[in-house]
């Protein structure tokens, strides 16, 4: 179920993401209150460790602020949501490997248009993929996200 949430809500956010650069709030609270409800029906993981996953897309939305919004705050929210459904060191490795994608699709970007543009890139779409290998890789461990 959680697999299932967390694909959804990537690439519904994602779409938007690329198409507005924006990602729509009711989406996230809604993909937010299943994650709460989830975990009381069905708890996986501690309280801590989702309050630890939590505070990660807490401290990037700190960073949103602070930075005046090098990394949007949809994306910080998107992460909070996240480590309800990961918890902590999942959320930490999902996001590690996300920034990777991103690093690689940005060098070739910037590469591509000569460094002559400040290009934005939307960051949900590497979430998504970032999960689907952190999903492939712990099927590979036989074990679950």
């Amino acid at each position: 179920m959680e697999s299932l949430g967390l694909v959804c809500l990537y690439g519904l956010t994602s779409f938007d993401d690329i198409r507005t650069k924006q990602v729509r709030l009711n989406e996230i609270i809604i993909f937010a209150v299943l994650g709460i409800a989830l975990n009381i029906a069905f708890p996986s993981k501690s309280a801590l460790s989702i309050l630890g996953g939590v505070g990660v897309g807490l401290g990037l939305l700190i960073f949103s602020i602070l930075s005046k919004e090098k990394i949007g705050k949809g994306d910080a929210y998107i992460i909070m949501v996240t480590g309800l459904y990961l918890g902590f060191i999942n959320t930490l490795v999902l996001l590690w490997i996300s920034c990777i994608f991103a690093a690689v699709i940005g060098v070739i970007t910037l590469r591509k248009c000569d460094n002559s543009k400040c290009q934005e890139l939307p960051f949900v779409p590497f979430l998504l993929m970032g999960y689907l290998a952190l999903f492939a890789l712990q099927m590979f461990r036989g074990g679950a996200v």
